[in-house]
């Protein structure tokens, strides 16, 4: 594998194991507002995508609120999911491997980053109560960019933040959005299982897939 500069993680499903708690905050903030909606059919499509995406498309195809409505009703749902993940935050358990591999790979890489679909508020409490902050020298979040994934200004924007040509970076991620993502910023972009199978994130052009960091490590030749 080439070398890289700049490393950069997703985070609900690389760092944490977040996406079934982020699931149930969504299915309560729909029950909270009065919505009658079946989520899970739904939140593969939207995975890996922001909050706003997924709640945008809910309102306008699924419910008969008037267009000048919806913008109001977005932003409510988006709010009470937050309460609901809050109150959810302790069920939320680290990726196994993941510190040691943050550890190992502090000593190997000039630069480490964070990019995230979740709200900075969402990414604020996982890294406090995981006390991640100490290991990322920057994070993007959904408050930073205009297009979410699978367009490409995520990591193009974390790139550039870190101040490393995006060629130079290698991207971690458990989605098939997030993938494209990578890809289409032109970074080296590995899948890791924790979401989806294999296939779908070969299909989605993933450079490696793996099953573990402790495989991703022998990959890099990383020791943990």
């Amino acid at each position: 594998m080439q070398s890289f500069d700049g490393l950069i993680f997703d985070m609900d499903g690389v760092i944490v194991d977040s996406e079934p708690i982020h699931a149930q905050a969504g299915a309560t903030a729909l029950q909270r507002c009065g919505l009658s909606i079946e989520l899970a059919p739904i939140s593969l499509r939207f995975k890996g995508c922001t909050d706003r995406d997924m709640f945008a498309y809910l309102v306008e195809h699924c419910t008969d609120t008037p267009v000048e409505e919806q913008q109001a009703v977005v932003q409510r749902l988006i709010a009470e999911k937050a309460s609901a993940f809050a109150d959810l935050l302790d069920q939320v358990s680290l990726v196994p491997g993941v510190l040691e591999f943050l550890a190992a790979s502090r000593r190997r890489f000039s630069a480490l980053a964070l990019t995230t679909s979740a709200t900075r508020q969402d990414q604020e409490r996982i890294f406090t109560r995981f006390d991640l902050g100490r290991w990322f020298d920057g994070v993007i979040t959904a408050e930073d960019i205009q297009r979410a994934k699978p367009d490409p200004e995520p990591y193009l924007k974390t790139a550039a933040c870190l101040g490393v040509d995006p060629g130079l970076c290698l991207v971690i991620e458990d989605s098939t959005h997030g993938i494209r993502s990578a890809k289409g910023a032109g970074c080296f972009a590995v899948g890791i299982t924790t979401s989806f199978a294999p296939e779908a994130l070969r299909q989605a052009r993933a450079d490696a897939v793996v099953e573990s960091f402790a495989e991703l490590a022998q990959l890099l030749n990383l020791s943990m």
